[in-house]
């Protein structure tokens, strides 16, 4: 997997783009223009007095109608509105702690638009187009073609800022012309060089220890699922806390055992497959004559399956007791009252089953 965007990988009507296939670095093997490690907060300190610079010293100089923004510095006397300055897209940030790295980040953003469909997880794939430049305003990466980009692939800011935005809408007009998107989000991150290469230098364009300025434009993305149990990564990820306003996907390990739940085909550590729990919701048993349902490990949420641990009744994303006593209606085998999870009539199929699978090996 390419830490470089994947440019290096991409060809456009048949050109390799040889520019940029020096530029292409894995996540697994060591660049060919590391230098000497620099301690993170220190680094971090001169990375947000560049970055405060910056945004203090130029203006935005245009945006045109599908979002292409300029950059420019401010001319002796000028009074142009700095980037921080200026209110027609308000500057905003983002806090993001990075333990390994001993720092917490705040990462300057601009919402151009934010965009009016779906939403996008850290763990999801994204379809951009984009624009990186150097606090020189030197450019060294583009593609105003949309690309498709797993976000843990590549660099991490893009997996902190991209989510904060919404893709567009896939606009089908008959014709020769390609397909073409609208009410996309787009926005520009400027990332200091913790949440970007730091000490790797991906091609001689971007110097070790180098924030970055990217632009972009989120006009659609895919929903994964890592672990292949049939519950969306995006829904296996830690929900913010007041302690941990911006959990990684790794904090979400409800069973304890070290793998976090998108990647872990047992979140529950019951030995019973998840894939398995969500196909039969309930484990049916008779007691006093009535059916008393009891969750097996996972059960439909609002159109979602959500972790429900045999060893506890609390769900631990609602935090409200799921367990459910009733009778079965014997007109169509479904318990009676149905539980509320039951109400969307395209999971009525999955009621109850008196016999639990075995667990897995």
């Amino acid at each position: 997997m390419n830490k470089y965007l994947k440019l290096a990988l991409i060809f456009v009507f048949g050109l390799t783009l040889i520019g940029l296939t020096m530029a292409s670095c894995s996540k697994n093997e060591t660049p060919s223009y590391d230098v000497a490690l620099r301690e993170y907060p220190v680094q971090y300190i001169a990375d947000t007095i560049e970055i405060d610079k910056y945004l203090n010293t130029h203006y935005i100089s245009s945006v045109d109608a599908d979002f292409n923004i300029t950059f420019a510095k401010i001319p002796t006397g000028g009074t142009q509105l700095s980037i921080r300055a200026q209110r027609t897209y308000q500057l905003l940030s983002k806090m993001v702690k990075n333990d390994n790295q001993g720092v917490n980040y705040k990462v300057y953003y601009l919402k151009l638009r934010e965009g009016t469909n779906e939403s996008t997880s850290s763990v999801d794939s994204v379809y951009v187009s984009y624009k990186g430049s150097l606090l020189t305003d030197e450019q060294f990466d583009y593609s105003e073609t949309p690309i498709w980009f797993q976000l843990e692939s590549v660099i991490s800011g893009w997996g902190e800022i991209i989510p904060e935005f919404k893709t567009g809408t896939y606009d089908t007009a008959p014709g020769p012309n390609p397909s073409t998107f609208s009410n996309f989000g787009a926005g520009v991150m400027f990332l200091p060089s913790g949440l970007a290469y730091y000490n790797q230098m991906p091609s001689s364009l971007i110097p070790s220890y180098s924030p970055l300025i990217f632009s972009f434009k989120l006009k659609s993305q895919k929903s994964r699922d890592h672990d292949r149990d049939g519950i969306l990564s995006k829904y296996e990820l830690a929900a913010p806390t007041t302690l941990v306003p911006n959990p990684k996907p790794k904090d979400y390990d409800s069973d304890g055992d070290g793998t976090p739940n998108f990647y872990d085909i047992d979140d529950d550590g019951d030995r019973f497959m998840t894939k398995i729990e969500l196909k039969r919701p309930y484990i049916a048993t008779t007691v006093n004559g009535q059916i008393v349902l009891t969750p097996n490990g996972y059960y439909p949420y609002n159109g979602a399956a959500v972790d429900n641990p045999l060893t506890t009744t609390i769900d631990e994303r609602q935090g409200v007791p799921r367990k459910y006593s009733g009778t079965v209606n014997p007109t169509n085998n479904l318990p009676t009252p149905l539980p509320a999870d039951y109400t969307d009539p395209t999971r009525l199929r999955r009621y109850l089953d008196p016999t639990s699978y075995p667990p897995f090996e």
